[in-house]
């Protein structure tokens, strides 16, 4: 086990917390340590509800998340939530394997698909857990049959 060191550099410049990660290198260790940084609460996203308190969702419980109104809306299997952030951003830290972006505007979860629905016309609609139907855009639809075929969905 190498020794961590840890220090703080002030910089009025940054507006946001920069971490870097320095070693020999990339090993077990400094991959885990980097996993934790990003985020100290794997599988789970910080959401408020609506009481605007926080809550802890796991990754697992997400059927699907939309925006709406320059916010985020996490449909989960025990109610609605709303995360500040872009699509981009939770796109870039959810998992390729378990969520897959079906429009400009939605990310589902894989697991919580109940069936997909090609259309003649080349319109995907899917059907998720609870009842939930939601329509891929036309772009996407290519992306979407591809990433399915590698997964052996």
């Amino acid at each position: 086990m190498k020794q961590i060191v840890v220090r703080f550099e002030e910089d009025r410049s940054v507006p946001d917390i920069r971490v870097l990660f320095r070693a020999s290198r990339a090993d077990a260790q400094v991959t885990e340590l980097m996993n934790r940084v990003r985020s100290p609460f794997v599988g789970k996203l910080t959401v408020t509800d609506s009481s605007e308190a926080s809550v802890f969702v796991p990754l697992e419980h997400v059927v699907s998340i939309a925006t709406d109104n320059k916010r985020l809306k996490v449909l989960a299997d025990d109610g609605t939530y709303w995360l500040k952030g872009s699509l981009k951003e939770m796109e870039r830290m959810l998992s390729p394997n378990m969520f897959l972006r079906i429009s400009r505007y939605e990310i589902i979860n894989l697991r919580k698909v109940q069936r997909f629905d090609f259309t003649l016309s080349g319109v995907l609609r899917i059907e998720l857990e609870q009842g939930v139907e939601t329509w891929a855009s036309r772009r996407f639809v290519p992306v979407i049959r591809q990433r399915l075929q590698e997964q052996r969905f």
